[in-house]
């Protein structure tokens, strides 16, 4: 018996790049900055720092494709996430295996309007699986609770607490 929910497919919103990478990025610019005034740097070490500038912007745009590359698909009984650039990896979680979940937010997640969920479930390769980047607007959790007791039910399978 399959439920009647189609696939949502979501991806980390870009701002999420600056929530992760903001000080680095930061520190590139101010680099930059101080390798284009002349005199306050020895003319022997500028291409040094212009290296190491290059090296950190590339650092930065892999991270940036990383990020918004991301991949979270939930379907009517798994939780699908791809990552990766160069290579693509695939992580699936049960749903009936999910316990519980949970919403964080950052101070710049805040400013940004984003939000991280938190999935913990029973799955042994990836018992916790954060959703970064979704946006602070979107009921995700509830979402995810519908079609984790759902599968619950359709697998009879019963959770148990202990009560005094």
């Amino acid at each position: 018996m399959n439920t009647p929910y189609p696939s949502i497919r979501l991806h980390p919103s870009g701002r999420q790049f600056v929530v992760q990478e903001g000080m680095t990025t930061v520190c590139v610019c101010l680099l930059f900055i101080a390798i284009g005034y002349e005199g306050l740097m020895p003319e022997s070490v500028v291409p040094y720092l212009l290296g190491l500038v290059m090296l950190a912007v590339l650092y930065l745009v892999y991270r940036y494709l990383y990020i918004t590359r991301m991949v979270y698909v939930i379907s009517d009984e798994q939780l699908k996430y791809e990552f990766g650039i160069f290579s693509r990896a695939k992580d699936f979680i049960e749903l009936y295996r999910v316990v519980d979940y949970s919403e964080q937010r950052s101070f710049l997640q805040i400013l940004l309007g984003l939000k991280t969920v938190s999935i913990y479930s029973g799955d042994r390769t990836r018992p916790r699986l954060d959703i970064i980047g979704v946006p602070d607007k979107m009921n995700l959790i509830n979402t995810i609770r519908e079609r984790v007791e759902i599968n619950k039910k359709q697998r009879n399978i019963h959770e148990f607490t202990n009560t005094k």
